[in-house]
C-alpha cells in the first residue's frame, strides 16, 4: 500500500484500494461496491475513494459503455474491447508512441487513448 502513503489510510480507503489495485477487468464503481457489499462500505464512499485515487495518480479512469471504469495500470497503454462480451484487456504500446504525436505548434498533447474493438478469443 506504499502508493497511499501520502494520505491517511482509513479502513474504507484500504478496502477500495485492495479491491481494485490488482484487477485486470477495469471495474466500475458499482462493481467495486458489489464486491465490498459485505463490508458495510457505502456507494458514496466507494465513489469518493476511487475519485481520490484517480486524482492522486494511483488509478486511471475512462468511459466505457456509459460507465466510468477504473484501471490500476497507469503507464501508457491501449485497450482491446470485445464487441460481444464487452470485456476489456490492456494492450502494451511501444515506448516511442508519443514520438508519433501530431506536430501542432499551438496545442499541448496531454495523453493518448487508443482502443481496438473486435471479438475476443472466448467469443469467437
Amino acid at each position: 500500500m506504499s502508493q497511499l502513503k501520502n494520505k491517511r489510510v482509513t479502513r474504507q480507503r484500504q478496502l477500495v484500494y485492495d479491491c481494485v489495485i490488482d484487477r485486470k477487468d477495469h471495474p466500475s464503481a458499482n462493481d467495486v461496491f458489489a464486491d465490498l457489499q459485505n463490508t458495510g462500505i457505502g456507494i458514496a464512499t466507494v465513489y469518493r475513494q476511487l475519485s481520490a485515487m484517480v486524482d492522486e495518480g494511483i488509478l486511471k479512469s475512462f468511459e466505457h459503455s456509459g460507465k466510468i471504469r477504473y484501471d490500476p495500470l497507469v503507464a501508457p497503454h491501449a485497450h482491446f474491447v470485445c464487441s460481444i462480451c464487452d470485456g476489456i484487456w490492456d494492450v502494451d504500446l511501444p515506448e516511442d508512441i508519443f514520438l508519433m504525436s501530431p506536430d501542432f505548434s499551438n496545442v499541448e498533447i496531454e495523453g493518448l487513448e487508443l482502443t481496438w474493438k473486435g471479438v475476443c478469443e472466448s467469443c469467437k
